[in-house]
């Protein structure tokens, strides 16, 4: 079953640019777009094949950047936040997606989250029901 990650390629650090949200003009040192080649990349090497990576210009969670959303058919999804772009936390969170993809309903055990995405959780989202 493939895994979707949908990161918000407008997310920013703090202090980084002039303007926020959806109406901003892109600028160098966009944390999200940064984000989204680093878990590319991660992926690619870790061979996750089930693993896809899109980008939405805005994910509307402006104050926890770096955004992704965690999605797949049948299962919860999840939208973490405050992942800075930096490959330990891309790690973490291709830590998760595995645990993630070990599961028919998308729950993961705390005991299995990696020290990089504990505290990051913004939302918890259910699977839409079958039709």
């Amino acid at each position: 079953m493939s895994i979707e990650v949908i990161v918000c390629e407008t997310c920013r650090q703090p202090g980084t640019g002039s303007g926020t949200g959806p109406a901003a003009e892109p600028e160098t040192g966009w944390t999200g777009a940064m984000f989204a080649a680093l878990l590319e990349g991660v992926l690619a090497s870790a061979g996750a094949d089930e693993v896809r990576v899109g980008t939405m210009r805005c994910l509307m969670s402006c104050r926890r950047p770096c955004v992704v959303h965690i999605r797949s058919p049948g299962r919860m999804g999840y939208v973490l936040g405050d992942l800075p772009p930096e490959r330990s936390a891309v790690e973490a969170l291709v830590g998760y997606l595995r645990a993630y993809g070990a599961t028919d309903s998308g729950v993961v055990a705390y005991r299995d989250w990696p020290e990089g995405v504990k505290g990051r959780f913004v939302a918890r989202i259910p699977a839409p029901p079958d039709r």
